[in-house]
């Protein structure tokens, strides 16, 4: 599928892959689109790496915000086929295009919940959105991600990851700071 899309692969070649019949597949699933979509449901689900690592004793913002930039940012990496294959496939499958929106929301969602725990400890402005800033913080990793697995630009003459996830947590944090 992720050198042929959704059109070309078969059922024959799903049911071979994951060494079954192919009639066992139609049992358990109506149409290749219900595969496709309970597949899709199980490797994009990213909540609980998420929730795992914002489990650590972070002391610093800064240190919560360069882990849990990282840990997203990694999980793209790890499902990087089925991640382009969606967005190759998300204009003409709606239900593809809502299963790949819960990769950013899921992470944005527990981000600004964190945040929010943060700010009500008095650690950031009460004024602050929280959400809106953890959209901006996962909207550079998604970004970046797509810049480099789609469209193949080299950040690394930039920037290493390491960098991308210091800086983005530096940049967030400064212009919170900077609004008090």
């Amino acid at each position: 599928m992720a050198k042929k899309g959704f059109k070309g692969a078969t059922t024959r070649k799903i049911s071979e892959l994951a060494g079954v019949n192919e009639v066992t597949i139609f049992r358990h699933f109506t149409n290749k689109k219900g595969i496709v979509v309970e597949l899709l449901s199980e490797m994009l689900d990213v909540r609980q790496p998420l929730q795992n690592s914002l489990q650590g004793d972070f002391s610093q913002i800064r240190e919560m915000l360069i882990d849990y930039g990282r840990t997203y940012y990694n999980l793209m990496v790890d499902r990087k086929e089925l991640i382009l294959i969606c967005v190759i496939e998300s204009e003409n499958h709606p239900e593809v295009g809502k299963l790949f929106s819960n990769l950013p929301l899921s992470a944005i969602e527990l981000l600004s919940s964190k945040l929010k725990s943060f700010q009500e400890q008095g650690h950031l402005p009460q004024q602050l959105n929280v959400w809106s800033a953890a959209a901006m913080f996962i909207s550079t990793f998604f970004h970046a991600f797509l810049a480099v697995h789609r469209m193949h630009i080299d950040l690394g003459a930039r920037m290493t990851e390491e960098q991308l996830f210091e800086e983005t947590a530096d940049i967030l944090l400064n212009g919170i700071t900077k609004g008090t």
